[in-house]
């Protein structure tokens, strides 16, 4: 999913919402609880969890979920796709696992003021789901 606009129209929201709320929850909860409520449905497969979290910042791709934040990454490209070189993982077992991970990339994430919202991200960001099924 992209969320795409100028400051200040919502898209933060949108993806976010208020987590604890359950009427205003934005996609993002929503798909967590999701993925985990289908995981559960199924019991004739065993399953893996793995989230990533990268921000794009003046043309440097950036681990959001790396300890300091400040490593630099490489876009690379196989056979299989296109791939970002020492992308950390990490392996989530629930909903809130995954908001954890989530909420802590956020927290590395370059904001800074604009005219219109004095928090604005100045980076785009991909937070990434991988869900393996055997």
């Amino acid at each position: 999913m992209f969320a795409y606009g100028q400051t200040g129209t919502g898209k933060t929201f949108t993806i976010n919402g208020v987590p604890k709320d359950p009427k205003l929850k934005g996609i993002m909860p929503r798909s967590f609880e999701a993925i985990f409520h289908s995981i559960e449905c199924d019991s004739s497969k065993e399953y893996l969890v793995r989230a990533s979290y990268l921000e794009i910042y003046n043309e440097e791709i950036r681990d959001l979920l790396y300890k300091n934040g400040q490593k630099k990454l490489e876009l690379k490209d196989k056979d299989t796709g296109v791939y970002v070189k020492d992308l950390s993982t990490f392996v989530v077992k629930s909903p809130a696992d995954l908001m954890d991970v989530f909420n802590e990339g956020n927290l590395n994430r370059h904001v800074g003021a604009t005219n219109m919202n004095e928090h604005s991200s100045r980076s785009h960001s991909v937070f990434t789901i991988t869900v393996e099924s055997s």
